[in-house]
Protein backbone atom coordinates (compact mmCIF):
# COMPACT_ATOMS: atom_id res chain seq x y z
CA UNK A 1 0.00 0.00 0.00
CA UNK A 2 1.43 3.67 -0.58
CA UNK A 3 2.02 5.04 2.21
CA UNK A 4 0.76 8.51 0.92
CA UNK A 5 -2.76 9.04 0.81
CA UNK A 6 -4.63 8.49 -2.41
CA UNK A 7 -6.58 11.84 -3.78
CA UNK A 8 -10.04 10.76 -2.58
CA UNK A 9 -8.32 9.49 0.60
CA UNK A 10 -6.71 12.89 1.05
CA UNK A 11 -9.94 14.63 1.19
CA UNK A 12 -12.03 12.73 3.02
CA UNK A 13 -8.90 13.70 5.68
CA UNK A 14 -9.07 17.49 4.71
CA UNK A 15 -13.21 16.95 5.21
CA UNK A 16 -12.32 15.18 8.37
CA UNK A 17 -10.08 17.44 9.79
CA UNK A 18 -11.69 20.31 9.02
CA UNK A 19 -15.01 18.91 11.13
CA UNK A 20 -12.62 17.69 14.14
CA UNK A 21 -11.19 21.30 14.30
CA UNK A 22 -14.69 22.80 14.34
CA UNK A 23 -15.71 21.03 17.22
CA UNK A 24 -12.67 19.78 19.10
CA UNK A 25 -9.77 20.78 21.16
CA UNK A 26 -6.21 20.01 19.89
CA UNK A 27 -3.91 18.01 22.42
CA UNK A 28 -2.06 20.74 23.69
CA UNK A 29 1.24 18.24 23.93
CA UNK A 30 1.53 15.06 22.59
CA UNK A 31 -0.71 12.09 23.97
CA UNK A 32 1.35 9.71 26.59
CA UNK A 33 -1.18 7.03 26.53
CA UNK A 34 -2.75 5.73 23.39
CA UNK A 35 -6.07 5.35 22.02
CA UNK A 36 -5.50 2.01 21.74
CA UNK A 37 -4.71 1.60 25.10
CA UNK A 38 -8.42 1.31 27.07
CA UNK A 39 -9.07 3.76 29.58
CA UNK A 40 -6.88 4.29 32.81
CA UNK A 41 -8.86 6.16 35.01
CA UNK A 42 -9.14 7.23 38.17
CA UNK A 43 -12.18 6.33 40.20
CA UNK A 44 -12.56 9.99 40.51
CA UNK A 45 -11.70 11.24 36.43
CA UNK A 46 -14.59 8.01 35.85
CA UNK A 47 -17.18 10.16 35.77
CA UNK A 48 -17.04 13.19 34.25
CA UNK A 49 -14.76 11.65 31.47
CA UNK A 50 -17.43 8.51 30.63
CA UNK A 51 -20.12 11.24 30.21
CA UNK A 52 -17.65 13.02 28.06
CA UNK A 53 -17.11 10.24 25.35
CA UNK A 54 -21.08 9.21 25.62
CA UNK A 55 -21.65 13.30 24.61
CA UNK A 56 -18.71 13.20 22.19
CA UNK A 57 -20.07 10.01 20.24
CA UNK A 58 -23.56 11.40 20.40
CA UNK A 59 -22.17 14.79 18.22
CA UNK A 60 -20.36 12.54 16.37
CA UNK A 61 -23.61 10.66 15.39
CA UNK A 62 -25.62 13.20 14.71
CA UNK A 63 -23.40 15.19 12.60
CA UNK A 64 -22.80 11.92 9.75
CA UNK A 65 -19.09 10.61 11.36
CA UNK A 66 -20.36 7.70 13.83
CA UNK A 67 -19.46 4.42 12.75
CA UNK A 68 -17.44 5.15 9.37
CA UNK A 69 -17.29 1.94 7.84
CA UNK A 70 -21.15 0.87 8.81
CA UNK A 71 -23.73 0.98 6.64
CA UNK A 72 -25.32 3.81 6.60
CA UNK A 73 -29.20 2.13 7.28
CA UNK A 74 -27.62 1.37 11.06
CA UNK A 75 -27.04 5.15 11.49
CA UNK A 76 -23.36 4.78 9.88
CA UNK A 77 -21.48 6.87 7.16
CA UNK A 78 -21.01 3.82 4.71
CA UNK A 79 -17.10 4.51 4.03
CA UNK A 80 -14.97 1.91 4.41
CA UNK A 81 -12.47 0.48 7.00
CA UNK A 82 -9.47 2.77 5.15
CA UNK A 83 -11.57 5.73 5.94
CA UNK A 84 -11.98 4.99 8.86
CA UNK A 85 -8.39 4.69 10.44
CA UNK A 86 -7.67 7.81 8.58
CA UNK A 87 -10.32 9.20 11.05
CA UNK A 88 -9.32 7.41 13.72
CA UNK A 89 -5.76 9.03 13.09
CA UNK A 90 -7.24 12.54 12.84
CA UNK A 91 -9.22 11.94 15.81
CA UNK A 92 -6.19 11.48 18.02
CA UNK A 93 -4.79 14.58 17.84
CA UNK A 94 -7.51 15.67 19.41
CA UNK A 95 -8.46 16.73 23.49
CA UNK A 96 -11.17 13.39 23.79
CA UNK A 97 -12.05 10.84 25.95
CA UNK A 98 -12.83 7.81 23.46
CA UNK A 99 -11.68 5.14 24.98
CA UNK A 100 -14.92 4.43 27.56
CA UNK A 101 -16.94 3.28 24.53
CA UNK A 102 -13.98 1.26 22.26
CA UNK A 103 -15.00 -2.06 23.42
CA UNK A 104 -18.83 -1.17 22.18
CA UNK A 105 -18.25 0.29 19.02
CA UNK A 106 -14.80 -1.27 18.25
CA UNK A 107 -15.65 -5.00 18.93
CA UNK A 108 -19.17 -5.78 19.85
CA UNK A 109 -20.85 -3.42 17.19
CA UNK A 110 -18.63 -4.93 14.52
CA UNK A 111 -19.29 -8.38 16.00
CA UNK A 112 -23.14 -8.46 15.81
CA UNK A 113 -22.82 -6.64 12.51
CA UNK A 114 -20.81 -9.60 11.00
CA UNK A 115 -22.77 -12.39 12.63
CA UNK A 116 -26.32 -10.81 14.13
CA UNK A 117 -29.82 -11.47 12.40
CA UNK A 118 -31.20 -8.59 10.68
CA UNK A 119 -33.82 -7.96 13.65
CA UNK A 120 -30.63 -7.44 16.04
CA UNK A 121 -28.77 -4.93 13.87
CA UNK A 122 -31.72 -2.98 13.51
CA UNK A 123 -32.36 -3.41 17.28
CA UNK A 124 -28.75 -3.03 19.04
CA UNK A 125 -26.97 -0.73 16.25
CA UNK A 126 -28.15 2.77 16.19
CA UNK A 127 -28.32 3.42 20.08
CA UNK A 128 -24.99 1.96 20.06
CA UNK A 129 -23.66 3.99 17.80
CA UNK A 130 -25.82 7.24 19.08
CA UNK A 131 -24.10 6.68 21.88
CA UNK A 132 -27.15 5.55 23.91
CA UNK A 133 -26.62 2.05 25.17
CA UNK A 134 -23.22 1.11 26.08
CA UNK A 135 -21.81 -2.50 25.42
CA UNK A 136 -19.07 -4.67 27.00
CA UNK A 137 -17.35 -8.10 26.17
CA UNK A 138 -18.35 -10.89 28.24
CA UNK A 139 -15.58 -13.84 26.91
CA UNK A 140 -12.56 -13.98 29.52
CA UNK A 141 -12.93 -15.84 32.62
CA UNK A 142 -10.45 -16.25 36.03
CA UNK A 143 -9.70 -19.94 34.74
CA UNK A 144 -10.03 -19.21 30.43
CA UNK A 145 -8.13 -16.15 29.70
CA UNK A 146 -5.27 -16.77 27.05
CA UNK A 147 -7.77 -19.92 25.94
CA UNK A 148 -10.96 -18.63 25.82
CA UNK A 149 -12.26 -21.41 24.21
CA UNK A 150 -11.87 -23.04 27.82
CA UNK A 151 -14.82 -21.55 29.31
CA UNK A 152 -17.33 -22.73 32.15
CA UNK A 153 -19.88 -20.28 31.73
CA UNK A 154 -23.18 -22.80 30.57
CA UNK A 155 -25.94 -21.67 29.15
CA UNK A 156 -28.83 -23.94 29.38
CA UNK A 157 -31.84 -23.95 26.72
CA UNK A 158 -35.49 -23.54 28.98
CA UNK A 159 -37.98 -24.07 25.88
CA UNK A 160 -37.75 -20.07 24.32
CA UNK A 161 -35.35 -19.01 26.33
CA UNK A 162 -31.85 -19.87 27.96
CA UNK A 163 -30.20 -19.58 31.51
CA UNK A 164 -26.86 -18.61 31.86
CA UNK A 165 -24.61 -19.17 34.84
CA UNK A 166 -21.22 -18.01 35.14
CA UNK A 167 -18.40 -16.13 35.65
CA UNK A 168 -16.63 -13.55 33.83
CA UNK A 169 -13.56 -11.22 34.41
CA UNK A 170 -11.61 -8.32 33.07
CA UNK A 171 -14.71 -7.09 31.52
CA UNK A 172 -13.98 -3.50 30.89
CA UNK A 173 -16.83 -1.16 32.30
CA UNK A 174 -19.56 -3.70 32.75
CA UNK A 175 -21.18 -1.68 35.66
CA UNK A 176 -21.51 0.99 33.00
CA UNK A 177 -22.98 -0.88 30.25
CA UNK A 178 -26.11 -1.90 29.25
CA UNK A 179 -25.25 -4.97 27.31
CA UNK A 180 -22.77 -7.71 27.08
CA UNK A 181 -21.98 -10.03 24.14
CA UNK A 182 -21.33 -12.98 26.01
CA UNK A 183 -19.93 -16.29 24.98
CA UNK A 184 -21.46 -19.31 26.64
CA UNK A 185 -21.06 -22.94 26.53
CA UNK A 186 -23.91 -24.59 25.23
CA UNK A 187 -22.70 -28.17 24.05
CA UNK A 188 -20.02 -30.14 26.41
CA UNK A 189 -20.42 -33.05 24.68
CA UNK A 190 -18.62 -31.06 21.55
CA UNK A 191 -15.03 -30.46 21.64
CA UNK A 192 -14.93 -26.66 23.37
CA UNK A 193 -14.54 -24.60 20.34
CA UNK A 194 -17.08 -25.95 18.81
CA UNK A 195 -19.54 -25.93 21.84
CA UNK A 196 -20.02 -22.46 22.21
CA UNK A 197 -22.88 -20.02 21.59
CA UNK A 198 -22.77 -16.32 21.26
CA UNK A 199 -25.48 -14.31 23.53
CA UNK A 200 -26.34 -10.42 23.93
CA UNK A 201 -27.07 -10.03 28.16
CA UNK A 202 -29.22 -7.27 29.48
CA UNK A 203 -26.65 -6.05 32.01
CA UNK A 204 -29.25 -4.65 33.72
CA UNK A 205 -31.00 -8.00 34.50
CA UNK A 206 -31.13 -8.88 38.31
CA UNK A 207 -29.01 -12.06 37.52
CA UNK A 208 -26.32 -10.35 36.81
CA UNK A 209 -23.68 -8.65 39.41
CA UNK A 210 -20.66 -6.96 38.59
CA UNK A 211 -17.39 -6.00 41.11
CA UNK A 212 -14.66 -3.88 40.39
CA UNK A 213 -11.41 -5.17 40.02
CA UNK A 214 -8.99 -2.54 41.36
CA UNK A 215 -5.74 -2.58 39.15
CA UNK A 216 -2.50 -1.36 40.47
CA UNK A 217 -2.74 1.65 38.16
CA UNK A 218 -6.05 2.59 40.70
CA UNK A 219 -8.11 1.70 38.26
CA UNK A 220 -11.16 -0.15 38.39
CA UNK A 221 -12.05 0.25 35.18
CA UNK A 222 -12.56 -3.61 34.60
CA UNK A 223 -14.69 -5.60 36.75
CA UNK A 224 -15.76 -9.55 37.35
CA UNK A 225 -19.08 -9.86 36.40
CA UNK A 226 -21.73 -12.73 38.31
CA UNK A 227 -24.33 -14.29 36.13
CA UNK A 228 -26.88 -16.19 38.15
CA UNK A 229 -29.28 -17.99 35.93
CA UNK A 230 -29.63 -15.03 33.59
CA UNK A 231 -32.82 -15.57 31.38
CA UNK A 232 -31.49 -14.13 27.91
CA UNK A 233 -34.77 -15.10 25.20
CA UNK A 234 -33.57 -16.80 22.16
CA UNK A 235 -33.57 -14.37 19.15
CA UNK A 236 -30.61 -12.86 21.54
CA UNK A 237 -28.76 -15.38 20.30
CA UNK A 238 -26.34 -14.37 17.96
CA UNK A 239 -24.75 -16.27 14.52
CA UNK A 240 -26.59 -19.28 15.64
CA UNK A 241 -26.30 -21.86 18.49
CA UNK A 242 -22.82 -23.16 18.25
CA UNK A 243 -21.54 -20.36 16.16
CA UNK A 244 -19.66 -18.94 19.30
CA UNK A 245 -16.44 -19.73 17.84
CA UNK A 246 -16.66 -17.51 15.03
CA UNK A 247 -18.06 -14.56 16.84
CA UNK A 248 -14.85 -14.61 19.49
CA UNK A 249 -13.15 -14.69 16.25
CA UNK A 250 -14.31 -12.14 14.66
CA UNK A 251 -14.44 -9.75 18.20
CA UNK A 252 -10.47 -10.51 18.42
CA UNK A 253 -9.77 -9.84 14.90
CA UNK A 254 -11.47 -5.78 15.55
CA UNK A 255 -9.68 -5.92 19.15
CA UNK A 256 -6.10 -6.24 17.36
CA UNK A 257 -6.82 -4.10 14.64
CA UNK A 258 -7.53 -1.13 17.31
CA UNK A 259 -3.89 -1.23 18.25
CA UNK A 260 -3.38 0.82 15.16
CA UNK A 261 -2.12 4.10 16.83
CA UNK A 262 -0.18 7.30 16.26
CA UNK A 263 3.02 6.58 17.39
CA UNK A 264 4.94 9.31 16.28
CA UNK A 265 2.71 11.41 18.96
CA UNK A 266 4.34 9.20 21.15
CA UNK A 267 7.63 8.91 20.23
CA UNK A 268 7.64 13.43 20.22
CA UNK A 269 6.10 13.05 23.78
CA UNK A 270 9.43 10.87 25.12
CA UNK A 271 11.53 12.72 22.82
CA UNK A 272 10.15 15.97 24.80
CA UNK A 273 10.61 14.20 28.09
CA UNK A 274 13.96 14.00 27.63
CA UNK A 275 14.48 16.91 26.05
CA UNK A 276 13.48 18.62 29.77
CA UNK A 277 14.02 16.48 32.25
CA UNK A 278 17.63 15.29 30.97
CA UNK A 279 17.73 12.49 33.25
CA UNK A 280 19.27 9.06 33.25
CA UNK A 281 22.77 8.53 31.90
CA UNK A 282 22.75 10.10 27.97
CA UNK A 283 23.86 7.28 25.93
CA UNK A 284 21.87 4.49 27.18
CA UNK A 285 18.68 6.95 26.90
CA UNK A 286 19.89 7.59 23.35
CA UNK A 287 20.64 4.00 22.28
CA UNK A 288 17.40 3.11 23.98
CA UNK A 289 15.61 6.41 22.21
CA UNK A 290 16.76 5.12 19.21
CA UNK A 291 15.10 1.90 19.56
CA UNK A 292 12.01 3.17 20.40
CA UNK A 293 12.21 5.40 17.27
CA UNK A 294 13.03 2.47 15.21
CA UNK A 295 10.04 0.32 16.61
CA UNK A 296 7.52 3.02 15.91
CA UNK A 297 8.89 3.06 12.15
CA UNK A 298 8.75 -1.15 11.98
CA UNK A 299 4.74 -0.76 13.56
CA UNK A 300 3.94 1.79 11.25
CA UNK A 301 5.24 -0.47 8.26
CA UNK A 302 2.91 -3.43 9.39
CA UNK A 303 0.34 -0.99 10.23
CA UNK A 304 0.45 -0.62 6.41
CA UNK A 305 0.35 -3.93 5.13
CA UNK A 306 -2.23 -4.49 7.37
CA UNK A 307 -4.36 -1.27 5.68
CA UNK A 308 -3.47 -3.21 2.28
CA UNK A 309 -5.72 -5.92 3.14
CA UNK A 310 -8.50 -4.03 4.34
CA UNK A 311 -8.26 -1.76 1.24
CA UNK A 312 -8.31 -4.32 -1.24
CA UNK A 313 -11.27 -5.84 0.96
CA UNK A 314 -9.77 -8.79 2.82
CA UNK A 315 -10.72 -9.85 6.24
CA UNK A 316 -7.31 -9.16 8.30
CA UNK A 317 -6.24 -12.59 9.56
CA UNK A 318 -2.44 -13.07 11.13
CA UNK A 319 -1.49 -9.47 9.96
CA UNK A 320 -3.71 -8.12 13.16
CA UNK A 321 -1.47 -10.79 15.47
CA UNK A 322 1.95 -9.37 13.81
CA UNK A 323 0.68 -5.87 14.41
CA UNK A 324 -0.33 -6.69 18.03
CA UNK A 325 3.11 -8.03 18.77
CA UNK A 326 4.75 -4.77 17.26
CA UNK A 327 2.80 -2.56 19.49
CA UNK A 328 3.17 -4.32 22.51
CA UNK A 329 6.69 -4.25 22.03
CA UNK A 330 6.65 -0.99 20.92
CA UNK A 331 4.81 0.64 23.94
CA UNK A 332 6.39 -1.36 26.64
CA UNK A 333 9.79 -0.17 25.93
CA UNK A 334 8.66 3.35 25.22
CA UNK A 335 7.20 3.36 29.08
CA UNK A 336 9.94 1.75 30.28
CA UNK A 337 12.30 4.41 28.53
CA UNK A 338 9.84 7.36 30.15
CA UNK A 339 10.42 6.31 33.58
CA UNK A 340 14.07 5.77 33.45
CA UNK A 341 14.48 9.11 32.27
CA UNK A 342 12.00 10.25 35.12
CA UNK A 343 14.06 8.79 38.09
CA UNK A 344 12.59 8.74 41.35
CA UNK A 345 9.85 11.14 40.73
CA UNK A 346 8.40 8.63 38.44
CA UNK A 347 7.39 6.56 41.76
CA UNK A 348 5.40 8.70 43.54
CA UNK A 349 1.84 8.67 42.84
CA UNK A 350 0.56 11.76 42.15
CA UNK A 351 -0.92 14.22 39.09
CA UNK A 352 0.45 15.38 36.12
CA UNK A 353 2.74 14.67 33.29
CA UNK A 354 4.84 12.11 35.55
CA UNK A 355 1.71 10.29 36.87
CA UNK A 356 0.50 9.86 32.76
CA UNK A 357 3.88 7.79 32.34
CA UNK A 358 3.48 5.81 35.67
CA UNK A 359 -0.25 5.09 34.66
CA UNK A 360 0.83 4.02 31.17
CA UNK A 361 4.08 1.72 32.43
CA UNK A 362 1.45 0.12 34.88
CA UNK A 363 -1.65 -0.59 32.47
CA UNK A 364 1.11 -1.47 29.37
CA UNK A 365 1.54 -5.10 30.32
CA UNK A 366 -2.33 -5.47 30.25
CA UNK A 367 -1.55 -5.37 26.36
CA UNK A 368 -0.04 -8.50 26.03
CA UNK A 369 -2.84 -10.62 27.94
CA UNK A 370 -5.86 -8.96 26.63
CA UNK A 371 -7.42 -10.06 22.69
CA UNK A 372 -5.01 -12.71 22.75
CA UNK A 373 -1.60 -13.32 25.00
CA UNK A 374 1.98 -12.58 23.45
CA UNK A 375 2.15 -16.20 23.30
CA UNK A 376 -1.05 -16.96 21.37
CA UNK A 377 0.01 -14.05 18.97
CA UNK A 378 3.75 -16.35 18.33
CA UNK A 379 1.80 -19.29 17.67
CA UNK A 380 -0.70 -17.47 14.86
CA UNK A 381 2.25 -15.74 13.37
CA UNK A 382 4.01 -19.37 13.56
CA UNK A 383 1.67 -21.62 12.18
CA UNK A 384 -0.29 -19.18 9.85
CA UNK A 385 3.01 -17.37 8.50
CA UNK A 386 5.88 -19.37 8.62
CA UNK A 387 4.44 -22.52 7.98
CA UNK A 388 5.53 -23.99 11.44
CA UNK A 389 4.21 -27.15 12.95
CA UNK A 390 1.24 -26.36 15.28
CA UNK A 391 1.71 -27.06 18.88
CA UNK A 392 0.26 -30.29 20.33
CA UNK A 393 -3.72 -29.72 21.41
CA UNK A 394 -4.66 -33.38 23.00
CA UNK A 395 -7.96 -31.69 24.44
CA UNK A 396 -8.98 -29.47 21.30
CA UNK A 397 -10.91 -32.44 19.34
CA UNK A 398 -12.48 -33.88 22.26
CA UNK A 399 -15.71 -33.22 23.81
CA UNK A 400 -15.03 -30.68 26.97
CA UNK A 401 -16.77 -32.72 29.38
CA UNK A 402 -13.58 -35.24 28.57
CA UNK A 403 -11.15 -32.99 28.01
CA UNK A 404 -11.98 -29.33 29.06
Amino acid sequence: MDPRDSEEEAAFRAEARSWLERNARLRPRPAIVSSAIVAEWSPEEEESRFQAAVDWQRLKSSEGWAGIAWPTKYGGRGAGLVESVIFDEEETRFDLSRDALSVGLGWCGPAVLAHGSEEQRDRFLPPLLRGDEVWCQLFSEPDAGSDVAGLRTRAVRDGEEWVLSGQKAWTTFAHRSDWGLCIARTDSALPKHRGLTAFVVDMHDPGVRCNPLVQMTGSSNFNEVFLDEVVVPDDRVVGGVGQGWSVVITTFMFERIGVIFDTEGLVEALKHLIGEKGAGDRRQVRERFARVAIGSRILQFHKLRLLTSLAQGRTPGPEGSVVKLAATRFLSEAYELGLYVLGPAATVIGSGEAAEWLSAFLGAPGLRIGGGTDEVQKNIVGERVLGLPGEPRPDRDLPFATGG
